[in-house]
């Protein structure tokens, strides 16, 4: 207890609460230096919040100008057939639009020979012997593949077949009928050039029977034949892979054909993300004392943020760095900034734009290119472009990176000065205390001499009524 609080304590000194007093003393000290901490922290705070609101809003910007940043982005084709029991038709981004015929004469096949029959999935062969199989791989190749299994059993031969990793399978098959059911299917790989032989040293282990020959797949594409080892054909046609179903009865056709659905969707979202973006942004930079919104006017006089806000409507009104024909502008896709400087598309421009200038739009957005690099000072297009810069806005050494970081040291010093604070006003404290204690300790004695000087004099003898 200090002292001035204990002369109370006895009823002694001035009988003022002079803690009370110490408190309100310190605290009228403390808080104009208290106010100015907590602003400068409350500032910062609010500065590194801003600028990750922004981060954000820029990386879903950037993820919406990237859907328009490589020529892939453009290349979507939808196919239109009818003949899909005979043929089904693959379009790629590298297929071009075209209308083809096609009859599909025969399919390519895999050869499938099987075994001897067996009584049962374990039978022992060959006398319990290892049993040696030789597979050539085509026939007349002289490439031949020879397994010894030691496990002769009908089973055993085909675990050892696979495991061989050969172009050649085996499968084990129970038929069902009659006193040996069981069979080994060898299948090759499809196409007349894959076929195979088989032989073994076990008398009752043969490979005899072709189930299927191999042969080739021969359709008619556009009045020229074609042969192919496989049902899947995607070397005919650039980008476009037709798949083999069954033989035609008659000539059948498909046709592929530019699809802008896709690409005006990604335009279209672009359009309602830099919209969102623009609203984020209007809010960090105008202040409203109606406004829910905590970090409202948090950004209102920042310099840097004025900047960022003007290099993101750049990339929507700059000319792009690969114009193209009449696209140089996003404007003139039907995209322009109204007056309250939001995005609004003009549905016929667009329209136009995509049905009639698909390639100049490719060219001026993309600047024909695929997997752009972040890095350099080459050419993107409009999109390209975009994405660059944002990627430069929100790196480990751009400008908010600077703030932020500049925004974090000043909180760490306002923390260091709180602390000082603290330490300056329990000092401030510790020596109004001793100052009040000597006050009650001299009021003290002061009446304790008042006490004193009065008893004397009412012991006088003139003062004495008794006398």
């Amino acid at each position: 207890m200090a002292g001035s609080e204990i002369i109370g304590a006895l009823n002694a000194g001035s009988g003022f609460d002079t803690a009370s007093i110490v408190d309100a003393l310190v605290a009228a000290e403390r808080a104009p230096k208290q106010s100015q901490i907590d602003r400068g922290i409350a500032q910062s705070e609010s500065k590194i919040s801003a600028y990750g609101v922004v981060t954000s809003a820029l990386q879903s910007l950037q993820t919406a100008f990237s859907d328009l940043k490589d020529s892939s982005d453009y290349q979507w084709f939808s196919v239109s057939n009818q003949y899909t029991d005979e043929f089904t038709i693959t379009a790629t981004v590298d297929s071009e639009p075209g209308a083809h015929s096609v009859f599909v004469d025969s399919l390519a096949s895999a050869q499938s020979t099987g075994s001897s029959y067996f009584s049962s999935a374990d039978q022992e062969l060959n006398g319990g012997s290892a049993v040696t199989i030789t597979i050539e791989s085509p026939t007349g190749s002289g490439s031949k593949t020879t397994i010894e299994i030691s496990s002769a059993t009908p089973q055993g031969i085909a675990d050892a077949i696979n495991a061989a990793n050969l172009d050649v399978s085996a499968n084990l098959f129970d038929l069902g009928t009659g006193a040996n059911p069981f069979q080994i299917v060898l299948t090759g790989q499809t196409g007349a050039d894959n076929n195979f032989a088989v032989t073994t040293d076990a008398a009752d282990v043969t490979f005899l029977t072709d189930l299927v020959d191999a042969a080739d797949a021969e359709i008619i594409l556009d009045g020229i034949t074609f042969q192919r080892s496989t049902n899947q054909i995607t070397d005919i046609l650039d980008g476009t892979t037709i798949s083999l179903q069954s033989p035609s009865d008659t000539t059948g056709s498909f046709s592929v054909e530019q699809n802008v659905a896709p690409v005006e969707e990604s335009i279209r979202n672009l359009v309602a993300v830099y919209n969102d973006v623009q609203t984020v942004f209007n809010t960090l930079k105008t202040p409203s004392d109606n406004s829910d919104e905590e970090l409202a006017g948090a950004l209102t006089a920042d310099s840097t943020f004025r900047s960022i806000r003007d290099r993101v409507r750049g990339m929507v009104t700059n000319v792009s760095t690969t114009p193209s024909g009449d696209i140089n502008y996003f404007s003139d896709l039907g995209v322009s900034i109204s007056r309250t400087g939001m995005l609004e598309i003009d549905e016929s421009a667009l329209a136009t734009a995509l049905s009639t200038k698909l390639d100049d739009v490719v060219t001026a957005l993309s600047a024909d290119t695929e997997d752009q690099s972040e890095f350099g000072d080459s050419s993107r297009g409009l999109a390209g472009d975009a994405s660059k810069t944002i990627v430069d806005l929100i790196s480990s050494s751009g400008p908010i990176r600077t703030v932020t970081d500049n925004a974090e040291d000043k909180s760490a010093q306002f923390a260091i000065e709180l602390e000082d604070l603290d330490s300056r006003m329990e000092a401030i404290r510790a020596r109004y205390v001793a100052q009040f204690a000597a006050m009650e300790s001299l009021v003290d004695q002061m009446n304790s001499t008042r006490e004193y000087l009065k008893t004397q004099l009412e012991n006088l003898p003139f003062t004495n009524k008794n006398n």
